[in-house]
């Protein structure tokens, strides 16, 4: 269950915007100062950079760089990491192999930049000792498609003028008559200088029109695929990586453990807003993490992932906070299954009305590696014209056993709605379009439709037009689609409702995919099955929601109601009784606690309040009897020994005030006010 917010005592989950973090840059130690501009200048990404200057101490910094290697790492369940060591061997041999006749040191060389980007090439061509032609190098590589490479390619790299470092060729900026010595032709006839070239060696003369084998390519006109070659060449490393996780760190390196720090999951999430009932919104999530990590139990395999997630408004306060733990064990063969197709985790809870940020934290416990996700939430207020939900793409509904009343997140009256955050389909999968539509009139339910249009990259695909007496008489609107007519490709779909005069009032899209297996892989689905929300807890936690916000009538009058339903309830009394005392009702707040402190063991939070509630009506003496229980309870407490001092020195009793303020100082020396009246006292 969530953790109740309904203390001020608790320790908030704070997770500070990038923008609002921003600090001023503080000069690099030098050895970080040479990771960054030498040892990885190459293949940091920009992002990458921009996140390592932020960081503040050396630690943070020994943490992004364990990251960094680790993003990159193509076996990360070894000791070894092979692109570290591959790297450094590169770098190592740059400046041993061509910072031996440069002024440079080799990794600031042309060749040794590309040798530390794209390793050893596969072939070299050397030309130099071809008369009146400066020294040349053509390097043949073996291209990555998935980078952005062709198949095959040469890097090809000269002396300029005959002197100096062999330095990057480019067909567009240079050209045959750059490598040329002591032979005059006109820079107006390209073709002169190729065919002089080719009269000394065909073969070079030939590369030096494109950099791609078999590319036609006529002297003097432009090789355009040359020219996105070497800018591809050059931002091929940072397309390796997913450079998200620098970002997590930077957020959550004060919130995460040390051990889980560096070793960032990319994740992917799903939030839906999804009505249960007129003003009872609950927010629906799942989190699907990219790895699965696990503890063998002797045969079997423990899994434990901890869920943080903390709402926020546009203040930053934090307006609700919780924690889930999604523990389970899996087979053998569960685990092949789980690691070939994923799994999601799902949850829900109820929000006020509002407009916010959520951030969910997710720590895999068993292999110390952490998750995040985060998104934007709006729960609308009061509703006067029709409100369209986004719209939530399923790959399945199905129908729940009759009478159950357990709350089952992406659960819609009977039909429990299967998502995955990635919207991705088989040719042979159906698509379930889900959505709600409130504030529908009497005129619009009888009269209005629905029109659903899809669109194959950007180009009307096919569309349709239902009423929307079709659908029934609730907000809750489910239509399948067949996507056996759907080619694969990249398509959107777009729901508009449309009025009596064909007048479309409201509307949404969302984009799929439609790849080209029959069937795509679905993930395992954990999620936190609770009982029927009952109408007193929805209206306790929406209260302690409003409150965390700072609007106390609007909470005072939920968290009343819960109590009046519930007085049983020890949390309900606890809430409604806070919002008394910040309304300034500290009567009332001490009635409505006296029989919490009654009990056998009254909580900290009680004891505290009732403390202050008493101090406020100058019930002093009764006052500190439960501020001394708290103390003897629950250990000491800066804010409650002060509080006791000020209740002594109110009775007169000026020895065991200066005794409960020395001590605070004890635990909390840089007090002025305290310390003050502490002098003060020790000279009468």
């Amino acid at each position: 269950m969530a953790r109740k917010l309904g203390s001020a005592l608790i320790l908030l989950f704070l997770v500070v915007p990038l923008a609002a973090r921003t600090q001023a840059k503080i000069a690099l130690p030098e050895r970080y100062k040479k990771w960054l501009d030498e040892e990885v200048v190459y293949i940091i990404t920009p992002h990458e950079r921009d996140i390592f200057l932020h960081l503040q101490t050396d630690k943070e910094r020994d943490i992004f760089i364990e990251a960094f290697w680790k993003q990159r790492d193509p076996n990360p369940g070894t000791p070894r990491n092979e692109f570290r060591e591959e790297h450094y061997q590169r770098l190592k041999y740059a400046n041993d192999v061509y910072g031996r006749s440069s002024l440079l040191p080799g990794w600031k060389t042309d060749r040794g930049r590309v040798y530390i980007v794209l390793g050893p090439p596969k072939h070299v061509e050397s030309y130099d000792q071809v008369q009146d032609v400066y020294p040349v190098e053509v390097w043949f590589y073996m291209g990555d498609p998935a980078l952005g490479l062709p198949p095959a390619f040469n890097i090809v790299f000269f002396k300029r003028n005959g002197i100096g470092d062999y330095v990057l060729y480019s067909p567009a900026q240079d050209g045959p008559v750059s490598l040329l010595a002591d032979v005059f032709v006109s820079d107006d006839n390209p073709e002169d200088a190729y065919n002089t070239l080719k009269k000394y060696e065909p073969n070079l003369a030939y590369q030096t029109l494109s950099l791609i084998p078999g590319e036609q390519t006529r002297p003097g006109s432009v090789s355009l695929a040359s020219t996105r070659l070497l800018a591809t060449v050059f931002a091929s490393p940072q397309k390796k990586v997913e450079d998200a996780y620098a970002d997590a760190i930077l957020k959550y390196k004060d919130f995460v453990d040390v051990e889980y720090t560096a070793n960032y999951v990319p994740s992917e999430a799903s939030l839906q807003v999804i009505r249960d009932a007129p003003g009872v919104f609950m927010v629906h999530y799942s989190i699907e993490p990219g790895k699965i990590s696990v503890e063998d139990a002797g045969g079997k395999y423990d899994v434990r992932f901890q869920v943080t997630g903390r709402v926020s408004d546009s203040a930053g306060r934090t307006v609700y906070q919780f924690d889930r733990d999604f523990p389970f064990t899996l087979t053998p063969e569960a685990l092949q299954a789980v690691r070939a197709q994923s799994i999601s985790l799902q949850d829900m809870f109820p929000l006020a009305p509002g407009s916010y940020s959520f951030d969910l934290l997710l720590k895999n416990l068993a292999s110390k590696e952490f998750s995040s996700a985060e998104g934007k939430i709006v729960i609308p207020g009061e509703i006067s014209a029709p409100q369209m939900t986004p719209l939530l793409l399923a790959y399945r509904a199905e129908n729940m056993p009759a009478g159950s009343e357990e709350r089952v997140p992406f659960k819609v009256g009977s039909e429990q709605i299967l998502c995955q955050s990635r919207k991705s389909f088989g040719t042979k999968d159906t698509l379930v379009i889900f959505f709600q539509v409130y504030g529908l009139t009497d005129e619009i339910r009888a009269s209005g439709s629905l029109r659903f249009a899809f669109f194959k990259e950007d180009k009307p695909f096919s569309e349709r037009q239902k009423k929307i007496g079709d659908f029934g008489q609730g907000d809750d609107f489910v239509e399948i689609q067949d996507l056996a007519s759907f080619p694969p490709g990249y398509y959107q779909v777009a729901v508009s409702l449309v009025g009596a005069k064909g007048r479309e009032v409201a509307g949404r899209k969302e984009n799929f995919e439609v790849i080209t297996v029959p069937v795509f892989p679905r993930p395992m689905v954990i999620s936190k099955v609770m009982p029927s929300l009952k109408r007193e807890e929805y209206l306790y936690a929406t209260g302690l929601q409003y409150f965390n916000k700072g609007e106390l009538t609007e909470a005072g009058t939920r968290l009343a109601e819960a109590y009046a339903r519930s007085p049983q309830r020890p949390d309900f009394a606890l809430a409604y009784s806070q919002v008394l005392f910040r309304q300034g009702d500290f009567a009332r707040a001490k009635e409505i606690l006296l029989p919490l402190a009654a009990g056998e063991e009254p909580s900290a939070e009680v004891l505290a309040l009732l403390g202050q509630a008493c101090h406020a009506l100058n019930q002093f003496q009764e006052a500190l009897t439960y501020y001394t229980s708290y103390i003897s309870r629950y250990g000491m407490n800066i804010d409650i020994l002060n509080y006791l001092g000020t209740c002594y020195f109110q009775l007169g009793n000026r020895g065991e005030a200066l005794k409960a303020w020395t001590r605070s100082l004890e635990l909390s020396p840089n007090q002025e006010k305290i310390k003050a009246l502490v002098e003060s006292l020790k000279k009468k």
